[in-house]
């Protein structure tokens, strides 16, 4: 099944057992997106007595970087079945935040478990899911005379130059397709536009 990515934000509610569930989904390219959106909700939402969350981002079942956090729950009650929900979905590049308010009954871990995977599926539910292909970020390190061929080639690779800094030479943070990157190196290297490899990282 191909990877997926949420196209838009979308908040979903679930009542159980008078217990509101909140649930902020909500597309993210790196761990300061999830960050972001994690404070967002907290701000958003003081007086709530959870604010568990979720993320994955790039390969679902191998990602670089997930979260799943319980935020006081019973441990693994909350966040880790998010989290498996959003592996089993093949869904990345997300993150769900959901704030509980709890409603004077207390509902077990199984319930819990329940009531946030069911809370994360409504959310799902409502959200447009579209194919996404994974990116790799890298920089580059060229003269000055080279950097209008480069940016020129990034085009024709689906690349795009994400940062440029000026000093004794030129550097440029990009972003390629993953499964374009070599081929974009190796035309780069053809035509000597490079004055260093990239880190392999």
């Amino acid at each position: 099944m191909p990877r997926r990515t949420p196209q838009y934000s979308t908040v979903a509610e679930i009542e159980v057992k008078k217990s509101r569930f909140i649930c902020s989904l909500q597309p993210v390219e790196d761990k300061a997106g999830y960050t972001a959106h994690l404070d967002a909700l907290r701000k958003q939402y003081p007086d709530a007595r959870h604010h568990c969350s979720a993320c994955l981002i790039g390969d679902p079942l191998n990602p670089d970087f997930y979260r799943a956090d319980d935020d006081g729950e019973p441990s693994g009650s909350a966040g880790r079945p998010m989290l498996e929900l959003l592996q089993k979905q093949d869904v990345a590049n997300v993150s769900v935040v959901v704030v509980r308010y709890f409603g004077g009954i207390k509902l077990g871990v199984g319930g819990l478990m329940r009531a946030y995977r069911g809370a994360v599926g409504a959310a799902l539910e409502q959200v447009e899911l579209v194919e996404f292909t994974p990116r790799v970020q890298k920089t580059l390190k060229c003269d000055f005379a080279a950097e209008s061929a480069i940016r020129r080639m990034l085009t024709r690779y689906d690349a795009s130059c994400l940062e440029a800094n000026y000093g004794a030479e030129v550097v440029l943070e990009i972003s390629v397709p993953e499964g374009r990157f070599d081929d974009l190196m190796c035309e780069l290297v053809e035509q000597r536009l490079l004055r260093s490899m990239p880190d392999p990282g």
